[in-house]
């Protein structure tokens, strides 16, 4: 029982869900504006973090903590009961006599532990930093990805053709833009849709259900794609789920191309380039967060880290004795708390979008999808709206 405490468990994969929890998974992927926080916000005061505990370490590693300060306290239970039918000399707050036959018995456990405290304590440390670069890094690429959707919304706003006289955005402008803006979301939505999984710690239905037919239909119904371009993206057996969002900025390149030949977007080209250029910046960034999260560390080393750091956990009680007593027993469980707290923390960093379903509640230092899409609707319409009118006078601007 203790072992498979101090080991963990996996976690369940959780129920499919029904159609309510689909349909306000979508409401929220396909919401404007009014994102939530991209991760959860901190205060630097003490006592505030003092009484934190949801996704917190400790929530982590209590079990293992209790565990491990249950062993050992029934170690020291054991040597009082010892000590008072036996030779024993020091009192309960003492430290025991290195003489005593039962403390040598476990020096060698002291000896032993000493070598395994150097080795955890830098495998350990090494590895929380390596994993926290792996976060940091994620977390540059996913806001590059919306850095690049609005680079290219902002382009084609101000290149888009305009009443010569008023200065406002020709019709078929602005429908261009309009078109444009919403498969700006669609890819968006249908790119997070294959990088997620369900999880126990979802907020309702997972995003991954986007790509099903409930949630493709939804999307239908929400006016997020059109009835072609579902028939496209669903009826096409060379597409499959995970590559419908390539197909989706595919079409963006494509009218973007269109609009040039036709003349709704205006520019050199110099403009031409630079699009096309965002286009694959955005492509390349969303391959390296994809190849990223399949190739995030080998197999092998966070299994040896685990085993390092749960041996040095197990063997705590009985190194510690020897050189505390009854002491022991409040920094085992210490002990057991750090450790493992790091280790836990580590992994929680080499998974930043929730995949893994480590606690089956939100970890704070998991990214928020929510925020991502709300952020990006948001933004596919800023530019457009930002620019339906200009401070000046085109025709007397052309004249001069």
């Amino acid at each position: 029982m203790i072992t498979k405490i101090i080991m963990g468990s996996g976690g369940s994969q959780p129920n499919p869900p029904d159609q309510a929890a689909v349909d306000e998974m979508i409401d929220r992927a396909t919401k404007m504006g009014g994102a939530p926080r991209f991760i959860t916000v901190f205060y630097p005061q003490a006592e505030w973090l003092w009484g934190q505990w949801r996704g917190t370490v400790l929530q982590r590693t209590w079990r293992v903590a209790a565990a491990t300060t249950l062993v050992s306290l029934s170690l020291v239970t054991f040597m009082e009961c010892a000590r008072n039918i036996g030779s024993h000399t020091w009192t309960i707050f003492e430290v025991p006599d290195p003489e005593d036959r039962w403390v040598r018995r476990m020096k060698g456990f002291t000896t032993m532990w000493g070598y395994l405290l150097t080795m955890a304590t830098f495998v350990n440390s090494f590895f929380l930093s390596q994993a926290y670069g792996f976060w940091l890094a994620t977390k540059g690429n996913v806001r590059k990805v919306q850095g690049r959707l609005n680079d290219v919304g902002m382009l084609l706003a101000v290149h888009a053709l305009r009443d010569g006289e008023t200065g406002k955005l020709a019709p078929h402008s602005h429908e261009l833009l309009e078109e444009i803006a919403r498969w700006v979301r669609l890819y968006h939505m249908l790119f997070w849709a294959n990088e997620v999984k369900p999880a126990r710690g979802d907020r309702g239905a997972s995003f991954s259900e986007l790509h099903t037919e409930r949630g493709m239909k939804g999307l239908l119904a929400r006016n997020a794609l059109t009835a072609r371009e579902y028939a496209l993206l669903v009826n096409n057996p060379a597409l499959p789920q995970s590559q419908r969002h390539h197909a989706v900025l595919e079409w963006v390149l494509a009218r973007f191309v269109h609009a040039r030949r036709t003349g709704l977007l205006l520019g050199g080209v110099a403009m031409e380039s630079r699009v096309l250029e965002e286009c694959c910046k955005l492509r390349a960034v969303c391959a390296s967060i994809t190849d990223d999260k399949a190739a995030r560390m080998p197999l092998s080393y966070v299994h040896l880290v685990q085993l390092l750091v749960d041996t040095l956990v197990a063997l705590a009680p009985f190194a510690l004795y020897p050189k505390l007593g009854v002491l022991s027993v409040m920094l085992s469980g210490c002990l057991a708390i750090f450790y493992r707290g790091f280790l836990e923390l580590s992994k929680s960093f080499l998974d930043p979008f929730g995949n893994d379903d480590m606690l089956g509640v939100d970890a704070p230092e998991n990214f928020d999808i929510s925020c991502l899409l709300c952020e990006t609707n948001a933004g596919s319409v800023r530019w457009l709206n930002g620019i339906l009118e200009l401070p000046f006078d085109t025709a007397d601007a052309e004249t001069k």
